[in-house]
């Protein structure tokens, strides 16, 4: 199959884990289901360029080069856009788009992401006898289903689509919600790398990473952006030491992986909360570093204010790492049982800490029976696609003259 994947979120040379998802998934369908695929990644300017089509020339990382990404350049209007935005994106892939149509000769036409890419890519496509699948990742559905703008661009872009993909099934219920057709709504969990993220000895971890024994370790993965909410988390393991001294127990340590635009902040508040023996923030790290981690640790922590189904959490999972999570998104779906995890309802510090008790002290789970692999979630991505395609061109059979063939393959639009 031949397909044409098409979203701001995928990586270049300069971003490289930008959208890491989605070319993880052209990876696994290439590799493993001989899926042929081409890449257009728009990046957005402002102001928009004069020219449609005009390339930001980036380059593609090493592991991409089989799908040939192109980055055009496409306007972007910040905080006021939402009547234009998908206007001036499909103007910048316009001829984009058709030149690799007109060379390629796609069976398929996938974006992620919504608005604008979504509705862009709905847009263009619409009448040129090619079906269209889109991805909603999260946010593109959580918060911009609640401007009203948006809101009505993204159902008439899903309405003209043959089919969503959304990676939770919280995403699923919202856009049900919102007056898009089930029938056109699958859900697809994201997949982990299983050679990377799986249970190990946690007492040898700990002793690799220089981490006592007999201190528990609460640990967090993310981006340091509000929406992760990490002061919640900085503040219910002061909190949870309270506690622990008081009843004359040894301090929980807490480790936090990441990054962001909150970490000046952060790190402020372990000092004026006086944990700075215990609390640590540690950066970025690579994959096989944060597994180690993860084997080490006793408790994941997570007090986002929004989420779809964050990957971290599958990897916490396959580690056999108990979590402790806020209840948004599609969180309760994975998290079925105490001994995977525990919910948390609103901010509450209290609540939180209650939590965090109760899973040092519970019971270890057993092995993981669910497949969290891509392999797996790519398999399901194939068979979705290719169900798309079968109905699709079934529904042209019945319908003759909707669609011209030309010597085998499709007839796409000129300048």
């Amino acid at each position: 199959m031949k397909l044409i994947f098409i979203s701001n979120l995928f990586p270049d040379e300069h971003e490289p884990v930008r959208g890491l998802d989605n070319a993880t998934v052209l990876s696994w369908l290439h590799k493993n289901h001989d899926f042929e695929c081409r890449v257009i990644s728009p990046r957005s300017a402002f102001p928009p360029p004069i020219r449609s089509g005009k390339l930001a020339g980036l380059k593609s990382r090493p592991s991409d080069e089989f799908s040939q990404p192109v980055y055009p350049k496409v306007g972007y209007v910040p905080r006021i856009g939402s009547r234009w935005n998908d206007r001036l994106m499909a103007r910048g892939l316009k001829s984009v788009l058709w030149d690799s149509m007109r060379e390629f000769h796609p069976d398929l036409i996938l974006s992620s992401w919504l608005f604008p890419d979504g509705c862009a890519v709905a847009d263009l496509c619409e009448g040129k006898n090619i079906p269209v699948a889109l991805i909603t990742q999260g946010t593109d559905t959580h918060q911009y289903l609640e401007d009203p703008i948006r809101r009505q661009k993204i159902v008439d872009a899903i309405k003209k689509c043959e089919g969503v993909i959304c990676r939770s099934g919280d995403l699923a219920h919202r856009l049900r919600n919102a007056g898009v057709p089930e029938a056109k709504l699958r859900v697809i969990y994201n997949g982990i790398d299983t050679s990377i993220f799986y249970r190990g000895n946690q007492l040898k971890t700990r002793l690799g990473l220089g981490i006592p024994k007999w201190s528990p370790l609460l640990l967090f993965v993310g981006n340091f952006l509000p929406v992760k909410n990490p002061l919640h988390i900085i503040q219910s393991h002061a909190a949870l030491n309270k506690l622990r001294l008081e009843a004359g127990e040894r301090p929980a340590l807490l480790r936090m992986i990441g990054d962001g635009p909150m970490r000046g902040e952060m790190k402020r508040e372990i000092e004026r909360l006086g944990t700075e023996a215990e609390a640590e923030l540690l950066g970025r790290m690579a994959s096989p570093d944060i597994a180690r981690w993860m084997n080490a640790a006793d408790v994941f922590c997570l007090s986002s204010r929004n989420e779809g189904f964050p990957n971290v959490l599958l990897e916490a999972m396959a580690c056999g790492l108990p979590i402790v999570s806020t209840n948004v998104g599609g969180i309760s779906e994975k998290l079925t049982d105490p001994t995977l995890g525990r919910l948390v309802e609103g901010d509450g510090i209290g609540e939180f800490v209650e939590a965090l008790e109760q899973s040092l002290s519970g019971e270890q789970r057993e092995e993981l029976e669910q497949d969290l692999s891509w392999s797996s979630a790519a398999t399901q991505y194939a068979s979705f696609f290719r169900e798309i395609v079968t109905s699709y061109e079934r529904g042209v059979n019945e319908n003759v003259g909707h669609r011209v063939q030309v010597s085998g393959s499709r007839r796409f639009p000129s300048h």
